[in-house]
């Protein structure tokens, strides 16, 4: 990053409240993140976008609320401090980089998966940026012409938005706070989450990954795909395992576990056979010891399955009164 963005980062952060290196969230919730590089757009751009990120950042949702980006944005005016830039299209207008914030949104929320996204327009062939390589990623907002980017909460709680611009990134977060679903999950299960803290972390970050997994007809669940390797780059530490051994990533394969318990319950499901601890199993979260599943991404060990129902399987995972729960749903189809 040039000097002169730099010094222009560490002035904006101080005036909008935005912090200039933030983590994702505390390992279990955050379920949804994106990120768009910011280290070509200019002065007056990077003002337009802190602005929009700041006007964003802490907006908190329950469910069935509805998020509008102009409404809690606001008009991109002069008086508002929005400055001259140049839009998604080459073109230089009030605001001009506001959008991409409005994109980093829509990317995040898609990750996030508990959103009703409402209808969009994008650039299409008309983008000229370079924050997204597909011009149909690169929202169009528009506060007076009501281009907008709108979507209901469907998650079971709260759900925190936060932005925030680290080095040459623009980030975005959506948090899941206290959800718990019930009633109309087709099987759940749950196991007790331990008292050894190095555990508990491991757990809930393996399921802050797997919370929101979507499956369609013929698609695949892979436990190692999704949770990846257990190291501590990626933010794994040292803890016992189920057979009473401390490795990194200890404790992960409970979670497996947890959702083999739901998994076993649907016959849309075909899985894969799995390798469990057997009589060296030494944890206390499941009573079989044949429930107590193996995982192991060095060694290729997984756990799988398909799903071949006629809807879209979504996998929820949550941590509620000292209990990891997994709850199986199977859903209908899912300017500047």
């Amino acid at each position: 990053m040039r000097l002169w963005k730099l010094f222009l980062a560490c002035v904006l952060c101080a005036a909008f409240c935005l912090p200039a290196a933030q983590a994702q969230g505390s390992p279990g919730y955050v379920s949804g993140y994106a990120e768009t590089p910011v280290d070509n757009a200019t002065i007056s751009q990077l003002t337009n976008i802190y602005k929009a990120a700041a006007a964003i950042d802490g907006w908190e949702l329950e469910l069935g609320d509805r998020f509008s980006f102009n409404e809690v944005v606001g008009e991109r005016s002069a008086e508002a401090g929005y400055q001259i830039a140049v839009n998604g299209r080459g073109a230089r207008v009030r605001g001009g980089g506001v959008s991409q914030v409005a994109t980093t949104l829509l990317l995040a929320a898609q990750d996030f998966g508990w959103v009703d996204i409402e209808d969009y327009t994008t650039y299409g062939d008309k983008f000229t940026g370079d924050y997204v390589d597909d011009g149909k990623l690169a929202i169009v907002t528009d506060y007076k012409a009501g281009h907008d980017l709108a979507f209901e909460s469907l998650y079971p709680g709260k759900v925190t938005i936060e932005a925030w611009v680290s080095g040459d990134s623009l980030c975005v977060a959506l948090t899941g706070y206290g959800g718990q679903i019930s009633g109309d999950a087709e099987a759940s299960a749950s196991t007790p989450m331990p008292a050894e803290k190095g555990q508990a972390d491991n757990i809930l970050l393996a399921s802050s990954l797997i919370d929101g997994c979507e499956l369609t007809y013929g698609e695949k669940f892979s436990f190692n795909n999704i949770v990846g390797p257990r190291t501590a780059e990626a933010g794994f530490v040292n803890a016992t395992n189920g057979r009473g051994v401390r490795v990194t990533g200890g404790g992960v394969a409970q979670v497996a576990s947890t959702v083999y318990l739901a998994a076993k319950q649907l016959n849309c499901l075909t899985i894969d056979p799995v390798r469990t601890y057997g009589d060296r199993f030494t944890g206390g979260y499941v009573s079989d010891s044949a429930d107590a599943v193996v995982t192991d991404y060095n060694a290729g060990i997984d756990f799988a399955f398909t799903y071949y129902g006629s809807k879209t399987l979504l996998i929820s995972l949550c941590e509620d009164e000292g209990r990891l729960w997994c709850y199986l749903y199977e859903l209908d189809g899912s300017g500047e």
